[in-house]
């Protein structure tokens, strides 16, 4: 399964798609799906997901309320890793640390769900 780099679990980073390594995985224990992994950079959201670990992210335009998401902050072509909340017409991307912001989607700060956050790996 690829790695296909890092995403921000604090301030959000260009979005990238370079392969940094592979994690090996046996395919029957895997869900359906689109599969990659991300490697979280950053403490936004510990202590649910911690700094370095691999994020194994399932491809998918939407995630319900409370699942956490790798999204695209596409005005600034940054992604980041969030817990979601919808709200009327707005998307709501929390972290989990609380030392860290909320970031509120708009028509002026539009975003892109990029897949849904599975498990995670690390070596803590």
């Amino acid at each position: 399964m690829p790695v296909l780099g890092v995403i921000a679990c604090g301030e959000p980073i260009t979005a990238q798609e370079n392969i940094i390594g592979y994690i090996d995985e046996i395919k029957d224990e895997l869900p359906n799906g689109n599969l990659f992994y991300l490697e979280a950079k950053g403490k936004s959201m510990t202590p649910t997901i911690p700094d370095g670990a691999k994020v194994l992210i399932r491809q998918q335009p939407d995630v319900e309320d409370g699942e956490i998401a790798a999204v695209l902050l596409t005005n600034k072509n940054e992604a980041t890793l969030k817990r979601i909340k919808h709200s009327h017409d707005l998307i709501i991307l929390s972290p989990d640390n609380p030392e860290f912001q909320p970031i509120i989607s708009s028509k002026e700060n539009p975003i892109q769900i990029l897949g849904k956050a599975i498990r995670y790996t690390s070596q803590l």
